[in-house]
C-alpha cells in the first residue's frame, strides 16, 4: 500500500493560493463550494489526489456551463446578461 500524505488546511491554502479562511468556508456544511476533506480527531485533513480531482471537476463543470450560456446567447434566450 502506498503511503498518502494528509495535508493540513495551511497546505491546501498554499496549494490553491487562497486565504485560510476560504478553505475553512469550503469545508462548511453550508458552503456553496465544498472541498473534499476528512476530519480526524476533530482536525481537517486533505489528500492531494482528492483536491486535484475536485479541481478537474470544477474546470469541466465551468467549461460545460460556459458552453450552455454561449448556446443560450446564440439562441437569443439571454441578452445583455438578462433572460429574454
Amino acid at each position: 500500500m502506498s503511503e498518502q500524505v494528509l495535508w493540513k488546511i495551511a497546505d491546501v491554502a498554499k496549494y490553491l493560493r487562497v486565504p485560510l479562511s476560504s478553505v475553512y468556508k469550503m469545508t462548511s456544511p453550508n458552503g456553496a463550494l465544498r472541498i473534499p476533506h476528512v476530519r480526524i480527531a476533530g482536525r481537517l485533513r486533505f489528500r492531494q489526489a482528492d483536491i486535484d480531482r475536485w479541481l478537474e471537476v470544477l474546470a469541466v463543470s465551468n467549461t460545460k456551463m460556459l458552453a450552455k450560456i454561449k448556446e443560450r446567447i446564440g439562441q437569443g434566450v439571454i441578452r445583455n446578461g438578462l433572460y429574454s
